[in-house]
């Protein structure tokens, strides 16, 4: 079972609604450099935040101790307008992780479980020759086909207990419970390349899906799928 943390910005509306009418670029800036600082912190701990929302996160974080996750709190707590409130919890599927966790999190500002963790599965989800169709159509309609893909995939995956992340370009991150990953191969079209990840440590499980699925795109594989296993 893989540990989920949610890390929300407190008193986001607050903190926005305290600037005046020309503060859009100025919270841009901030979620910016909030995500910069967060992506940082987790990844030199061989974890992985997900962009969600910019006043929620979502980290891949096994092998993160509580003690940890409060040392990171305390290096993001000064560059947030009012500190985080964090929920790590461990679960197989990754979804109902963050309905129990954001039930936690609005009644307490730090909550970590203590369980056993088990392996993580990264999907990396490709679009085939989405960059032919951006030179033929425009940059603009190829985002609005990613978009409408995303949330296509977004629903299917959720179906399984599962949850995805956009993370630009043609690019999409579909997090799974170990034993479903099959299933998302099964219910996925045949017009995306998925390279798919499976390790304890989240870091190493991004590393391998983006080796696997770099190993479809150079047709070293003769199947749209690919799955690499951390033998470790």
């Amino acid at each position: 079972m893989p540990r989920l943390t949610l890390i929300e910005i407190s008193k986001y509306r607050e903190w926005t609604e305290e600037l005046d009418s020309d503060r859009e670029g100025l919270v841009q800036i901030k979620q910016s450099t909030i995500y910069r600082n967060l992506q940082e912190v987790f990844w030199n701990k061989n974890c992985f935040v997900l962009p969600f929302r910019y006043d929620y996160y979502i980290v891949l974080s096994n092998g993160l101790s509580e003690e940890d996750l409060r040392n990171i709190v305390e290096q993001v707590r000064d560059i947030t307008p009012y500190g985080v409130r964090t929920v790590s919890i461990v679960h197989k599927y990754p979804v109902s992780a963050l309905l129990k966790a954001t039930s936690i999190i609005r009644r307490k500002e730090f909550y970590y479980e203590e369980s056993i963790e088990d392996e993580i599965v990264v999907s990396h989800i490709d679009l085939n020759n989405i960059t032919e169709y951006a030179l033929e159509t425009s940059i603009y309609e190829s985002y609005i086909e990613i978009l409408a893909i995303n949330y296509y995939i977004s629903k299917q995956v959720m179906s399984i207990g599962g949850i995805t992340s956009y993370l630009g370009g043609d690019n999409l991150i579909a997090i799974l419970p170990v034993d479903r990953y099959i299933d998302l191969i099964d219910i996925m079209p045949s017009y995306l390349k998925i390279g798919i990840g499976i390790s304890k440590i989240p870091r190493k499980a991004m590393e391998l899906s983006t080796k696997a699925l770099t190993s479809i795109r150079k047709g070293l594989v003769n199947k749209n799928y690919y799955v690499l296993y951390d033998n470790v």
